[in-house]
């Protein structure tokens, strides 16, 4: 009778260990080559170190969240960031900026160098947004970019930018689309914006 008793047991135990979770699928932001003017000659001469993104907890995590009806934030179950949201956006201004060519150098937070200007990001909104019926849904990124003197912490231009998009489809690669094409806008606009501080 044991014996009948744990070959059940190790039967139960066996069959627990075969259930299949479901995939995760991991997304990455990918930036294309952006289209901007980068005629100022003004900051040529200096170099600039960008600090890591201020943002909320949530846009520091692998976690990939969505917003039903304005108010209902929900965390997709299989699809996550394959890194958070705010280093890749943060990589992505550096890559950016290092494209454009408007400073001598442009450095990441890590760097032990110290950049004549600092370049703070502050990202307010990285998310993807459904209609109440679920049969809508868009991106909105919204990001404010602030110009410092390094040596004596004096602003020199603070400017929010932000886009908004329809996304292809209702899902999270939808979404991780979206969130790429309005990303581009943005750091399109951020670029404009330093090309003009730096006449």
């Amino acid at each position: 009778m044991i014996r009948v008793y744990i070959a059940i047991v190790l039967l139960f135990l066996l069959s627990g260990c075969s259930t299949k979770k479901p995939t995760v699928i991991e997304y990455k932001l990918s930036l294309r080559e952006l289209n901007h003017s980068s005629a100022s000659k003004g900051c040529k001469d200096k170099s600039l170190k960008v600090s890591q993104a201020f943002s909320s907890s949530s846009l520091m995590s692998l976690q990939m969240n969505y917003i039903l009806d304005s108010h209902k934030i929900y965390a997709y179950s299989q699809a996550q960031w394959n890194n958070s949201p705010n280093q890749e956006i943060s990589s992505q201004v550096v890559k950016a900026l290092r494209e454009s060519k408007l400073f001598k150098n442009t450095q990441n937070s890590k760097s032990r160098s110290k950049g004549d200007l600092i370049l703070e990001i502050n990202i307010e909104d990285f998310m993807q947004y459904y209609s109440e019926d679920q049969k809508k849904s868009y991106v909105n990124v919204d990001i404010s970019f602030t110009l410092i003197y390094s040596k004596t912490s004096e602003v020199i231009a603070t400017k929010s930018f932000s886009a908004k998009k329809e996304t292809a489809s209702l899902d999270a690669s939808g979404g991780v689309k979206g969130l790429d094409n309005a990303l581009a806008d943005v750091l399109v606009q951020g670029l404009e914006f330093l090309n003009e501080v730096c006449k």
